[in-house]
């Protein structure tokens, strides 16, 4: 299956790239018997943002659904509503390195045997050595492999 989708940070778009460090991760829990883990890292392509050639990425990483089946996962959204939250969960946007997001929300769009389609939004640290904290909107749909 190929994986597509586009990435939008601060309005400047990035491709998907259907790559082997792309991937969405479904798995039973360790925490709650009988339910979901999910989470996924995304590749992009390079392109130019602030004048630097730059491949950024989205790693995610597990999330507790609380769902029995991967059918019940479709519409569901998830969120990290703080940088404090972000960095403990070790969630990461890597843009000129790896920075912790401010904050995200993803939703499971639709979900396959093959596929899951992810919509997410949030705001990325762009350059976290900045006084203050460069920041960046960032938005982006994809359809991974399971």
């Amino acid at each position: 299956m190929k994986q597509s989708g586009k990435l939008i940070l601060d309005g400047v778009p990035f491709e998907l790239d259907d790559c082997g460090d792309t991937h969405f991760y479904l798995f039973e829990s360790d925490e709650h018997e009988g339910t979901f883990t999910i989470g996924f890292e995304v590749q992009f392509r390079s392109g130019n943002y602030q004048a630097e050639t730059v491949s950024p990425a989205i790693c995610i990483n597990e999330h507790e659904t609380g769902k029995a089946s991967a059918e019940a996962l479709t519409g569901c959204t998830y969120r990290v509503g703080c940088i404090e939250d972000a960095i403990e969960r070790e969630d990461a946007f890597y843009l000129f390195e790896h920075e912790p997001m401010e904050r995200y929300a993803f939703q499971i769009v639709e979900i396959s045997e093959e596929s899951a389609q992810i919509r997410i939004e949030g705001v990325a640290v762009t350059d976290g050595y900045a006084e203050p904290r460069k920041t960046a909107p960032f938005s982006g749909e994809f359809r991974l492999a399971r």
